[in-house]
């Protein structure tokens, strides 16, 4: 009689949990389809109705399971100022001053807080602060940093915390605190600053003590995963406890026991986040098998942890982490067994052969979700894995040595010297891989369906690699790339607009029915002084928001990067997206300014090549598609009116296509706005770029008044310090109709028309 398999079980539930689960639409689109194929396929082999109506009634339960887990859960509440009693859990020197803070309130959430100094962990503390949740996306696409620190274990924030008073150590700090604790003041006895970020990171996850350098370099080589606690290094704890109990005369189910009470030792240890977790009870399963004396990687004992893990957390399945974890158990389950008889003719040791077999499969499994979460391909992944994986099992054992010799210090001090030396590999392999051309490829993210795709056509290579087949598995492969490394892009015949919610700055991106791209300034921060650090801060913005917003819509080449004007909250991301895409020109206002962030974007221009532009007010660019742009300002010769020099001389143009037109006036101000209107230029447009972020000091009602806009948008921060935009410039808005739009409230703000109609669409829902 046909039985329902385990896996079967498993994949109902989860397309249950995924039609209710927080998953984009294109996701469940691809659920849906792939759900029916199945559904087809088993009909076609004769399954009995029953079956149907029983992984029918398994789905069910799961989209009930997920509904109500999202219904029944307990979000931090709206923001509020209060005193808050809290216990220090770990702290971090920040460069710029203060501490980063995971701090346990006396009411249950774990939340995180910058203080002004640093306090011993474990500490109880009185603080006074604004409770509130993190942010939810701020722009299409970006991550959600909300569902990032839950995974973290942080439900929200402490804003603008004060530290009223610190008091004893009190009994209630939970154990695995005081023991890392502990564990990081022994290892900064015994290491460099830099060897302390990497091993914390590798023992307990401690992920934020790496310099920024350091961590985008791991990032471009594809072995970031190296410095976050999870699969991987719960799997060396595992082998290395195995290797122990296997040696002793001991039963297996005692083996399989007593490493289980290991494996979850330590991920209490490295703080029980939820990829931790998740790793945990996937290989809880995986003992479970090995004690019953089945294979440990099974395909019955995957399903069980995926049926465990989304029964608990459903919200899981929307998460970068539990696709990379179960795509890479997954991958060595699949890949394993075709390409170990390929690598048995290799005259290597056994245990290199089952290395090289591990990181081949987990990178086949893996890359195209990476590519996806991290925006970039990395061709020297494979190898860059192969230098640095196998050294990290030795690392984690010797730091743990080191921890455990701390009574003798002779001994401790020639553990560390051990694993700083396996640290100093790490960092010099990464470095190599990360310095060769091409290290990494900026990439649109493949769509669910692509990566669904790959993953098919991989299954069909290795089918035809384990009979023998090479052409037809080679073909498969190079198709199965294909879906990811050339996803389909939808045609488009209409007009874009963004503004991009970039803080209290300005960044637009236009791209036009012909498919041409160019941004109007990229966001950034107003920089104080001269220092270079003042402009690497500005540029941030442009690395962390703007560039990755760009890639997830397929643009990685602008017909040109448009300057408004140099301060660094227009300028700051400019230089990024020169270094990063194809660029065919840098279009700037040509008025000097000594902003870091402005010369950084005019070396960037030299060193790739891209020539710089200095249109002025009169002439007239038009696109072969229709769309144009004439420029009325900055004036030639440029106004020198002091205070005001650099806003005023400002790039400003009209953009039309067809029977739309939109007016771009960077930080203008009415003076500027006096003399267009004094030159006689037809200012009359659809929509208004407002000028300034919505200063008094622009919008002057005899301009607006003539202008007409029928939607007017304003990029500005939340909370700025400047008061913009400003209650009068609003009401004169609203005073000529114009319907408006704040990046501040609505966040990214997606303008679409034909010429003729205008859609519009913005990110957050605005207050009333």
């Amino acid at each position: 009689m046909q039985r329902l398999s385990l896996p079967a079980i498993a994949a109902a539930f989860a397309c249950g949990t995924a039609l209710c689960g927080p998953l984009p639409a294109d996701a469940r689109t691809t659920v849906v389809a792939a759900a029916t194929f199945a559904a087809y396929a088993m009909w076609r082999r004769g399954t009995p109705p029953r079956l149907f109506l029983i992984l029918g009634t398994i789905a069910l339960v799961g989209a009930i399971d997920a509904r109500l887990q999202s219904a029944f859960a307990h979000p931090l509440a709206s923001a509020r100022t209060a005193r808050y009693d809290a216990i220090a859990e770990s702290a971090l020197p920040l460069p710029a001053g203060g501490c980063r803070t995971a701090i346990l309130l006396s009411n249950g959430p774990r939340v995180e807080a910058v203080l002004r100094r640093c306090v011993p962990v474990g500490s109880g503390l009185l603080l006074r602060g604004r409770l509130q949740p993190f942010d939810t996306p701020r722009n299409r696409g970006d991550p959600d940093l909300r569902a990032i620190e839950a995974e973290r274990g942080f439900a929200g924030e402490l804003a603008h915390a004060e530290i009223l008073a610190v008091r004893r150590t009190p009994t209630s700090v939970s154990f695995a605190v005081r023991a890392r604790a502990w564990a990081l003041a022994q290892l900064r006895a015994n290491f460099s600053p830099l060897d302390v970020a990497l091993l914390s990171g590798e023992l307990w996850g401690a992920r934020d003590a790496l310099p920024e350098s350091v961590r985008a370099e791991f990032a471009r080589t594809g072995t970031v995963h190296v410095l976050v606690t999870a699969g991987l290094h719960l799997g060396v704890v595992l082998a290395l406890v195995l290797a122990l109990l296997r040696a002793l005369p001991i039963p297996r189910v005692l083996v399989a026991a007593l490493a289980l009470a290991a494996l979850w030792s330590f991920a209490l240890f490295a703080g029980a986040h939820l990829p931790t977790e998740r790793a945990a009870t996937m290989a809880s399963f995986a003992l479970l098998a090995y004690a019953c004396g089945r294979s440990a990687l099974s395909v019955d004992a995957y399903a069980a942890a995926m049926l465990t893990i989304l029964a608990i957390g459903p919200t899981s399945i929307a998460s970068a982490s539990f696709a990379l974890s179960f795509s890479c158990v997954g991958a060595i389950i699949a890949c394993a067994p075709a390409i170990e008889p390929l690598l048995e003719r290799l005259p290597l040791p056994r245990i290199a052969r089952e290395a090289l077999l591990l990181t081949v499969a987990t990178q086949l499994g893996t890359w195209p979700v990476s590519a996806a979460v991290f925006l970039q391909f990395a061709p020297y992944a494979l190898l860059a894995n192969l230098a640095v994986v196998p050294s990290v099992g030795a690392t984690m054992l010797f730091g743990a040595l080191t921890l455990l010799a701390a009574p003798l210090p002779a001994l401790a001090h020639a553990c560390a010297n051990i694993a700083a030396w396996l640290l100093a590999w790490q960092l010099a392999a990464v470095h190599f891989f990360a310095s060769l051309p091409a290290a990494s490829i900026a990439m649109t993210p493949a769509p669910f369906a692509s990566i669904a795709a790959y993953d098919g056509a991989l299954v069909l290579a290795l089918y035809a690699l384990r009979n023998g087949n090479r052409r037809a598995a080679f073909a498969s492969f190079a198709g199965a790339c294909c879906f990811v490394l050339f996803a389909p892009q939808g045609i488009d015949m209409r007009l874009h607009v963004w503004s991009i919610d970039v803080g209290q700055g300005e960044a637009l991106l236009v791209r036009t029915p012909g498919g041409h791209a160019f941004v109007v300034d990229a966001g950034g921060k107003m920089e104080r002084g001269n220092a270079p650090d003042a402009g690497a801060a500005a540029e941030r913005v442009g690395e962390r928001t703007v560039l990755p917003f760009l890639l997830r819509r397929g643009i990685h080449t602008l017909d040109f990067a448009m300057l408004s004007h140099a301060h660094g909250d227009h300028a700051g991301g400019i230089a990024p997206l020169l270094r990063a895409l194809r660029v065919g020109a840098l279009i700037d206002p040509g008025e000097r300014y000594n902003g870091p962030a402005y010369l950084d974007a005019l070396r960037a221009a030299r060193r790739r090549n891209i020539p710089v532009l200095h249109p002025s007010a009169g002439l007239r660019w038009r696109f072969d598609d229709g769309t144009t742009l004439r420029f009325i300002g900055p004036m030639s010769p440029h106004l020198n009116d002091g205070k005001n020099r650099v806003n005023d001389n400002s790039l400003a143009f009209v953009l039309r296509y067809r029977g739309f037109s939109m007016l771009f006036t960077g930080d203008a101000t009415a003076t500027m706005e006096r003399l267009w209107m004094e030159e006689g230029s037809d200012l009359h447009v659809t929509v208004l770029k407002v000028g300034h972020h919505g200063s008094r000091f622009a919008s002057s009602p005899a301009f607006l008044a003539m202008v007409r806009p029928r939607i007017a948008l304003i990029s500005v921060g939340r909370g700025n310090r400047y008061g913009q935009p400003a209650p009068e410039t609003l009401a004169r808005l609203r005073a000529v109709g114009a319907l408006i739009y704040r990046t501040d409230r609505d966040g990214e703000i997606a303008l679409s028309t034909d010429g003729t109609r205008i859609w519009m669409r913005r990110q957050i829902r605005s207050l009333p």
